[in-house]
């Protein structure tokens, strides 16, 4: 009987000291949450802000035009030299040639659209890819700057979609639902990148 009223204290110290450890450490859990840093930066803003991208996607526009340019010319060239064969003779040596021109012609012209589309393709994805490199770098660079902890990308909020499969697309790849004003390095980094670009 004495052994117990002897256990009781002991374990109600010993209570006592796990939770005021539990407490000291939460409180500690807490002290260094409260130090996290979080940035947030909206990436389809930077690329729509960004001077070097607007640049490059005019740069891009005037060579896919060049190119357009010339398959409307290869087109002409075959519609004329169509419209010349029909004129001929059947059966004529002339409009046998013609004939021949013309489906090289064709050829030429499916070949030549094939590779524009290959080489525009080719140049907006080295674009992107080095545009959006350049992105990262400077949101590293800017994180380290202000010791930032985590840097979170942000999607557009707008979800507003005509299929439901776009919709659950938007949905899926949100991942920031909220942030404070405080934490959006949006501006910083376009700031930053703009500044960079024009020395």
């Amino acid at each position: 009987m004495k052994l117990t009223f002897v256990r009781v204290p002991i374990m109600c110290i010993v209570f006592a000291l796990l939770a005021s450890l539990i407490c000291i450490n939460i409180n500690l859990a807490n002290a260094e949450a409260e130090e996290f840093k979080i940035g947030i930066v909206d990436i389809s803003s930077v690329f729509e802000k960004y001077q070097k991208r607007i640049d490059l996607d005019q740069e891009l526009k005037e060579q896919e035009k060049g190119f357009q340019d010339e398959i409307n010319k290869k087109r002409k060239e075959i519609i004329d030299l169509d419209e010349e064969t029909q004129l001929l003779d059947l059966g004529s040596e002339s409009r046998n040639s013609n004939e021949n021109l013309l489906e090289r012609k064709n050829v030429e012209l499916e070949g030549y659209a094939k590779f524009a589309e290959r080489q525009l393709l080719k140049k907006y994805k080295d674009f992107f890819e080095n545009i959006y490199q350049e992105v990262v770098q400077k949101v590293e660079e800017i994180g380290k700057q202000e010791g930032f902890d985590l840097v979170i990308k942000k999607e557009e909020s707008d979800v507003k979609s005509g299929k439901i499969s776009d919709l659950q697309f938007k949905i899926g790849i949100r991942t920031v639902l909220y942030h404070s004003d405080s934490v959006d390095i949006t501006l910083d980094v376009i700031d930053a990148l703009n500044t960079s670009y024009s020395k």
